[in-house]
């Protein structure tokens, strides 16, 4: 058997952090829960959005809004993301959106059919509007 690990003489190579290109901020009020989403989401990040999306649906907010409006793209893993939460969502009782225009979200959301599966709302003004009325 060859032996293909690095001599211990050999200096240590330089190591690399590779950076997400998703930025996620919570704004938390009386009424509801945003979850602000900002960059691209694929599977390198996807666990960090469920992760964030899983804890504020634990506080069990009035309504849970995904603002996608700065999310440029998304790979299946976000798509199944959001279809997890949602049904997360539909057990313990709280409302769960999502807000974009971006085509990059819309047009596979209607591909696969999850704008069948999915609340969808252009603005989150006019998510929260829905909601509240």
């Amino acid at each position: 058997m060859t032996d293909y690990r690095a001599p211990a003489s050999d200096p240590p190579r330089s190591t690399r952090r590779f950076v997400s290109p998703l930025d996620i901020s919570i704004t938390a009020s009386a009424t509801d829960t945003v979850v602000t989403v900002t960059g691209e989401i694929d599977l390198s990040v996807s666990d960090d959005l469920r992760r964030a999306l899983d804890e504020e649906l634990r506080f069990k907010p009035g309504v849970l809004i995904a603002d996608l409006s700065a999310v440029t793209f998304c790979d299946s893993s976000g798509f199944t993301v959001f279809v997890q939460t949602r049904a997360n969502a539909e057990e313990a009782g709280v409302p769960f959106v999502l807000v974009t225009q971006e085509r990059a979200l819309l047009r596979p959301m209607s591909l696969l059919g999850l704008d069948a599966v999915l609340t969808v709302h252009p603005t989150l003004d006019s998510a929260r509007d829905v909601l509240t009325h």
